[in-house]
């Protein structure tokens, strides 16, 4: 009887014990996953570039749209897509992809986008102006300009969009990323980025060759 008793509770015991790894092990790979998930991959860094692009597109074309009435394409390239905004999007997704969104990060990513996001307009402002001779926005006449191409008030707004876009857009973005097999990604992402690569080229001769196509872009209403 005291045997079979003394069986009885080891076998308990090494049930808890299998019981307590499987958790230690369920933890483990939650974090393992958690943490892969943060990781910086070549597939995460084209489609961000490319989606954000797209949206980038779609929203120039429907303000153009409602602005002045008609379909404008607001990019510099043949394809659906701003480069501009791919950019942008890419730039916060290599500073700011494994930032927490909790509440007591909210001041650091903001003060940070606002920082970065408004070096990147004032750079690329710089670079449309002095090596493609267009000036497609100017902030003299507005408060606190920065070198023509950014302001104070606008690197407000764009710490506030930026931190928005952190905390809620770019996790569901790279969710709906990962939810597609790895190795598809990787070949589409490819095959993406080698389109892009021809469509900058094309796109880059035919600005150098035909000057009217900046003019549009700087003029959209014409």
């Amino acid at each position: 009887m005291k045997e079979t008793k003394h069986r009885q509770e080891n076998s308990n015991i090494e049930a808890l014990t299998v019981s307590n790894t499987n958790k230690i092990i369920s933890i483990k790979r939650f974090d393992k996953f958690d943490e892969e998930e943060r990781k910086v991959t070549f597939e995460n860094v084209v489609f961000v570039f490319f989606i954000c692009a797209v949206i980038g597109f779609l929203v120039e074309t429907i303000f153009i749209f409602l602005m002045h009435g008609k379909f404008v394409n607001r990019g510099m390239t043949y394809g659906p897509y701003c480069t501009i905004y791919g950019v942008g999007g890419l730039i916060l997704y290599l500073f700011f992809h494994d930032i927490k969104p909790i509440k007591k990060n909210i001041p650091y990513t903001f003060i940070s986008t606002a920082i970065v996001m408004g070096t990147f307009e004032l750079v690329s402002g710089l670079i449309l102006k002095h090596l493609l001779g267009i000036e497609m926005w100017n902030y003299d006449t507005e408060f606190l300009p920065i070198l023509h191409y950014t302001s104070v008030p606008v690197m407000i707004g764009w710490g506030i969009l930026a931190t928005m876009y952190v905390y809620f857009i770019q996790p569901l973005l790279l969710k709906f990323i990962s939810l597609f097999p790895k190795h598809i990604m990787k070949k589409l992402a490819v095959i993406l980025l080698f389109i892009y690569t021809i469509d900058l080229g094309l796109s880059t001769v035919n600005i150098y060759t035909n000057p009217e196509v900046l003019y549009k872009l700087v003029n959209p209403s014409i």
